[in-house]
């Protein structure tokens, strides 16, 4: 399984699996996996505390299911409270392009510390291939022999297989590394077959989630390369309206789900024009009554492009909001929805696109100064567009000038006019 997420480890390359050099652990306890159901219902069944872990556990890591970083955390945070006199966690999974083979994702002592990982590669090597959750000791004399072990201070550890089917794709360790913390006993050798059983359904619904998302970014690339090929200027044109619109956005506390709805709904907003006539949009004057009309229709042909396309939940108000991009709060624009009904991320990227487009040089026109495009925005306020934005816009204004937007040119337009094509 590939997974996007980056190591805890800060040392990615140094291998983690360690040879045993004659100092092989002793296996004291072990769990087939394919006895780890009867082991769940076992200990559901005997211990209602342990079952209310394992409910929370569940109840988590759905939450966090499509969060990589919290999902992580609730891994690593569940783990030590299911195993009090653990002092380590490691999970890590099977990459070939790894040091060893195996690639960290969480290496973290109780404390919060991230310590360096090393595995027994005997060990690792045998829960991997006969799918058993083991119990592990060294003797003080096998520590001795075995530089890794007796630097960790390893003395005991519970180690289980990441499972998807029959396969194994990662292993989820818990070591005790300072003598007097406690021991692991056999029933932490079941309990952790669970834990791992959930902690797989967890990273293999994050795997798939997480194809879903490279597959849509892949169908946004494409459809962004295709504007491209049609109108360069305004594939340039909606890049940097996603850039001004997220920074409204973050300004205006936006955040996690609303961010990312905004930013692919802005770098899509203008995807209609491919449907709009070339001597209409590519016209070097300012265009008549009818040609405006018409250029009008471009945000209806957004909608109908990117209806077409399977979104995620969380995802399926873009194709709204990047149609929406030209309504007005005075319900003027092309669909008629009045300013109360108008997404916020909609008001937010009408009024990025506007800017961006008095901002910048066209064939017609020589990019306006940064006063000459605030008034504009100021005098449409509550009309044209949402007073809230247009503030938030006013006080990201220096930093969009220091990252996007070359100083004002000083022959700038003086006329109000542009409004009709700016986008």
């Amino acid at each position: 399984m590939e997974f996007l997420i980056r190591p805890f480890r800060r040392d990615a390359d140094r291998p983690i699996l360690v040879d045993d050099a004659g100092g092989e652990p002793t296996v004291v306890a072990s769990r087939p996996l394919a006895e780890v159901r009867g082991a769940q219902e076992e200990i559901v069944r005997s211990d209602a505390k342990v079952a209310e872990l394992l409910l929370n556990l569940v109840r988590e890591t759905a939450r966090a299911s499509n969060d990589e970083t919290q999902l992580m955390s609730v891994i690593a945070e569940f783990a030590f409270h299911a195993f009090p006199s653990a002092t380590h966690h490691v999970l890590a999974l099977k990459d070939p392009d790894a040091p060893g083979g195996f690639r960290p994702l969480i290496a973290r002592s109780r404390s919060g510390d991230e310590p360096d990982v090393t595995l027994s590669r005997t060990i690792v090597s045998r829960v991997i291939s006969e799918g058993l959750a083991v119990l592990v000791t060294h003797t003080e004399k096998d520590m001795a022999k075995v530089d890794s072990i007796a630097l960790s201070g390893l003395q005991t550890a519970i180690c289980a297989p990441l499972t998807q089917g029959d396969t194994a794709f990662g292993i989820v360790q818990l070591d005790i590394r300072n003598p007097g913390k406690g021991v692991f006993t056999s029933r932490d050798v079941d309990l952790l077959s669970v834990f791992a059983s959930q902690v797989s359904l967890a990273l293999d619904h994050l795997h798939l989630f997480q194809q879903q998302r490279r597959a849509l970014q892949s169908t946004i690339n494409a459809l962004v390369h295709s504007l491209t090929l049609k109108d360069p200027e305004t594939a340039q044109h909606s890049e940097r309206v996603q850039a001004v619109a997220l920074e409204i956005g973050r300004e205006m506390g936006l955040s996690g789900r609303e961010l990312e709805i905004l930013g692919v709904a802005a770098i899509l907003h203008d995807l209609g024009k491919q449907g709009v006539r070339d001597d209409v949009l590519f016209k070097p004057d300012r265009l008549t009554e009818g040609e405006r009309e018409e250029m009008a229709h471009h945000a209806a042909y957004t909608q109908t492009i990117l209806d077409k396309i399977e979104y995620p939940e969380q995802l399926k108000e873009v194709p709204k909001i990047a149609a929406y991009h030209h309504e007005k709060m005075d319900g003027s624009g092309p669909f008629g929805i009045p300013g109360a009904e108008i997404p916020r991320a909609s008001r937010i990227i009408s009024v990025a696109d506007v800017f961006d487009a008095l901002m910048s040089p066209r064939t017609y026109k020589d990019p306006m100064s940064v006063d000459q495009v605030v008034g504009i925005l100021e005098k449409g306020k509550g009309v044209d567009w949402d007073p809230l934005v247009v503030s938030a816009l006013r006080q990201i204004i220096p930093d969009l000038e220091h990252t996007l937007y070359a100083a004002p040119a000083p022959g700038a337009v003086p006329d109000a006019e542009p409004l009709d094509e700016a986008a």
